[in-house]
């Protein structure tokens, strides 16, 4: 009579499949019924062993197997073998010993392959799934020692008690589906799962066993033989041993089959008939042998059975994600897991919104950008002449004093940008009620140099008026203000020029050049002492080239005869740039020990606990390689969009990009971005994993899924509102007195008018550091929530800290009312992560950090009209985008026949 190699079951003759387990490998009794796959005979196929003499197995209860092992009886045969129950004598507890087929045991390369899969199997650690602990040998005899589940396995269960209720069966397949997407996780596949291999222990709970044996069949198919049980495999699987996630999810949509109905999926008696009805697609759907099946269920099962493997679900957990009534997270927060990347992304969240709110968020967005521009358009009121004319101005200017030979051209590199007056801002803070002059609240500034003006510091692409400090001989540097009005001047001539036979200065001459009257200043005591460079200078007293109507002293110093210095001293000061400064602006020593505080120490702890968490198994380093290969990309483009072309050249520009500090720049801030994330989201994703759902999808590329365009257009509007919210404080303050600060000087936009370079250079920034902003305040609340274990009382700490600390600064300038405020509003990042989440929070933040240095203006006549457009159509094109996605492939006006049906 012959056996089934799967269960030993006894069959009829003309039997083709075990009708208990459905294997197609059936053996005669003249060949072990232990024997697992149905294969052709060749030199390296295991040898078969003759079939059990004995009920009891190889051995006998109460046979010692060495110091450690004493068999208590056999559990099962099976095709790999036989399954023992054992007393670990040395650990006092019941094993499951299972002993390989002699013709494997005796073959070194099929234990050295059977050994490194048992090296993975036994790595994957989880409540459903069998634990597997080592591999051993006893008188010739390979055994592989596991977890003694005290059960029987599914196919056992069915057979015996038919079809469980619809919930027990959701219950079961939950635990399935969580066993095998952790088994993934670690890098295994089983490539055999099917009933007879996941056993229901005492409890009720499901276990997948043989991992490593599963392994060692694909192993064994290479010598001739197809690996695993037919009747559960996967299309590709049959036909040339292909294995991979999906075709694990097409055994297991057979086995949710299986379970839902009590019948299996194929009824083939042939392996040549199973390969022709999954070609045909020929499946019985679920509902016409079950009744009342749930619908979901169904669309679930036939979706794991498509034929194409791209078409089945992406994981075991998108399996579990779309099953009824269950929450994945709440699962395995209630096993008392850390869910992982994969898990958190597949959650049962949909997101969407309706057509309706998706179109009144889109408005609401691009309204709230409007009340923006509204509120901070008087401030560019006094910018009424473009860079194109100011940089011209400059340049006359410079001419017109005589500082360069006029057989010279002027030095060949130069940079130009606008400026905020911080001097005269911080004059303001200390006289609230004082008014102070629009037309001085920022400057127009060219600098020439006989070499590339590039700015010193590494976190700043752009050069300023005072970085770099100075730039040596053949140098120069002319202050406009809004207006064209020269507010300050420093040169350094090359040493060609020679002494001045003049024995006087042409003071007039120089005033004339300054576009100045002379006849309108009294020559009076210099009110500040002059730059070394100058070897002559004076002092006058008139009208202030800043502002009509108020008065100022204006100092000339001149060397070799030539005006090298000109400054202007108001009531609030001078400019702080390099014409005023003395000495030169430099950096401050007390700046590295914050740089170590600020950046070298945190990355120092982010890089320790990132590696401890990759020993653990336990970080994401695929999503924190797509975020730091993001923040890579946007320091590039930062240092693209700073070159200036013309005066360098492509070819130099991406010379300077390869070899140059751009491109260590960018890498440092990516490997610390990564080891930031890898260090910081475990833990997130241990305490808030909702809050990383959309998140989740978004880095791993489910760019279309609703709740990404849900959360994407939720984080503009919040963003956007924030930001016309702080305006309209700043509005209020300064209608009711409260403070005199221009809003500018909060928004600090300068560099962005400068032109659409600069722009580019703060998009790209804004991109850059707009996932750190919100890191560095999680990890606040991280810190605390460890502290307090309490989330409530985290948040409330983290945001009263993280309030308080703005205030310190914010108090002198702008009275507590308005400092109280702009802090709760420049503070609510916490309030947004935990409500709304990480992918809601980190929109916010780029949208408001793309707001904080844009030119909003309703005057679509002026002429930094066009700079608007860029980042506006930035913020709207991702609003409308999320609003897109959101909507989950419905239309925005509905289905008319639905109506008309209705009505």
């Amino acid at each position: 009579m012959p056996y089934c190699s799967q269960c030993a079951h006894a069959l009829a003759d003309s039997s083709r499949f075990c009708p208990a387990c459905g294997a197609a490998s059936v053996v005669p009794p003249a060949v072990a019924i232990t024997q697992d796959l149905t294969r052709t005979s060749g030199p390296d196929s295991p040898a078969p062993m003759p079939p059990p003499t004995s009920e009891h197995g190889r051995f006998e209860p109460g046979t010692r197997l060495g110091t450690r092992y004493r068999i208590v009886g056999l559990l099962g045969r099976g095709g790999m073998g036989e399954v023992y129950r054992a007393d670990d004598l040395e650990l006092g507890q019941s094993v499951a010993l299972k002993f390989l087929p002699p013709g494997v045991s005796e073959d070194p390369r099929e234990v050295a392959r059977f050994r490194g899969e048992v090296r993975i199997a036994r790595q994957i650690a989880h409540p459903n799934v069998c634990r597997v602990y080592d591999i051993g040998e006893s008188d010739g005899h390979v055994f592989l020692s596991m977890e003694y589940i005290d059960g029987e396995d599914l196919a056992s269960v069915l057979r015996r008690m038919g079809r469980p209720t619809e919930d027990k069966a959701v219950e079961i397949a939950r635990q399935v589906c969580l066993g095998l997407a952790a088994a993934h996780e670690s890098g295994m596949l089983h490539r055999d799962l099917k009933p007879a291999n996941i056993m229901i222990d005492g409890r009720g709970r499901a276990r997948i066993t043989d991992f490593g044996l599963a392994g060692l069949a694909v192993e064994l198919a290479n010598s001739g033989q197809i690996a695993g049980t037919p009747a559960y495999m996967a299309p590709e699987q049959l036909a040339d041993g292909t294995v991979s996630v999906r075709s694990d999810l097409y055994s297991l949509g057979l086995v949710l089959y299986e379970l839902f109905t009590g019948r299996r999926a194929f009824d083939a008696k042939s392996a040549a008939e199973l390969r022709e009805q999954q070609d045909s697609g020929s499946i019985t759907s679920p509902s016409a042998h079950a009744r009342g099946i749930t619908p979901a269920v169904e669309r679930l099962i036939m979706h794991c059975l498509e034929r194409d493997a791209e078409q089945r679900p992406p994981s075991a957990y998108a399996v579990l994600g779309a099953l009824p009534g269950g929450d994945p997270l709440a699962a395995a927060m209630a096993a008392g897991e850390t869910p992982s990347p994969e898990l958190v992304a597949n959650a049962t969240d949909r997101g969407g919104l309706a057509p309706a709110m998706a179109v009144g968020g889109v408005a609401l967005v691009l309204a709230l950008l409007g009340v923006s521009a509204a509120l901070l358009g008087p401030e560019f009121v006094p910018l009424k002449q473009d860079p194109a004319k100011l940089s011209v101005r400059a340049e006359d200017v410079l001419r017109a004093t005589g500082a360069f030979d006029a057989k010279s051209d002027l030095p060949k590199f130069s940079a130009a940008g606008f400026a905020q007056n911080d001097a005269l801002i911080a004059w303001a803070k200390d006289h609230p009620k004082a008014p102070a002059p629009k037309s001085a609240t920022a400057y127009y500034w060219r600098r020439w140099a006989p070499r590339l003006i590039e700015s010193p510091a590494i976190h700043r692409e752009l050069p300023s008026s005072g970085s770099p400090p100075v730039l040596g001989n053949s140098s120069a540097m002319v202050l406009l203000d809004p207006e064209g009005r020269v507010v300050g001047l420093r040169v350094e001539p090359p040493d060609s020029v020679g002494p001045s036979s003049r024995a006087q200065p042409a003071w007039n001459a120089y005033f004339a050049a300054l576009g100045l009257d002379s006849t309108a200043y009294t020559r009076v005591p210099l009110a500040r002492p002059v730059p070394a460079l100058c070897d002559s200078a004076a002092a006058w007293r008139g009208p202030s080239p800043w502002a009509h109507g108020d008065t100022a002293t204006v100092q000339m110093g001149i060397s070799r005869g030539r005006l090298t210095h000109f400054t202007v001293v108001s009531a609030w000061g001078v400019l702080k740039t390099p014409v005023d400064e003395l000495p030169p602006v430099q950096s401050s020593p007390a700046d590295v020990p914050l740089v170590l505080y600020s950046e070298v120490l945190p990355l120092l702890l982010s890089a320790y606990f990132a590696m401890r968490n990759l020993q653990l198994g336990r970080g994401d380093w695929r999503g924190a390689t797509t975020i730091g290969v993001f923040v890579f990309v946007m320091n590039i483009l930062e240092a693209v969009f700073a070159t200036r072309l013309p005066e360098v050249g492509i070819a130099n520009m991406l010379s300077d990009l390869v070899s140059g500090r751009a491109f260590g720049h960018s890498l440092i801030h990516a490997m610390g971005m990564w080891f930031a994330y890898v260090a910081l989201e475990p833990y997130v994703r241990r305490l808030w994993p909702r809050m990383l759902v959309s998140w989740a999808r978004l880095i791993t590329g489910r760019m279309r899924d609703p709740l990404v365009g849900r959360d994407l257009i939720v984080g503009m509007l919040f963003g956007a509102l924030i930001n016309a919210l702080g305006l309209g404080l700043f509005a209020l303050a300064r209608h009711f007195g409260l403070t005199n600060i221009p809003a500018l000087a909060s928004a600090g936009m300068f560099d962005s008018i400068s032109g659409i370079g600069a722009e580019s250079v703060g998009l790209s920034w804004s991109g850059s550091v707009c996932v750190l902003t919100v890191l560095q305040s999680l990890f606040v609340l991280l810190l605390l929530r460890l502290l307090l274990r309490n989330t409530a009382a985290a948040v409330t700490v983290t945001f009263l800290l993280l309030a308080a600390s703005g205030l310190w600064y914010l108090v002198p300038a702008y009275g507590w009312p308005v400092a109280l405020l702009t802090a709760v509003l420049g503070n609510c990042t916490i309030l947004l992560v935990v409500r709304f989440g990480l992918l809601v929070t980190v929109g916010a933040s780029f949208a408001g950090l793309v707001l904080s240095g844009v030119p909003a203006s309703l005057d679509f006549s002026s002429w930094y009209a066009g700079l608007i457009l860029l980042p506006m159509v930035l913020l709207g094109g991702i609003a409308f985008y999320g609003a897109a996605m959101s909507l989950g492939g419905k239309s925005i006006l509905g289905d008319p026949l639905d109506d008309t049906v209705k009505r």
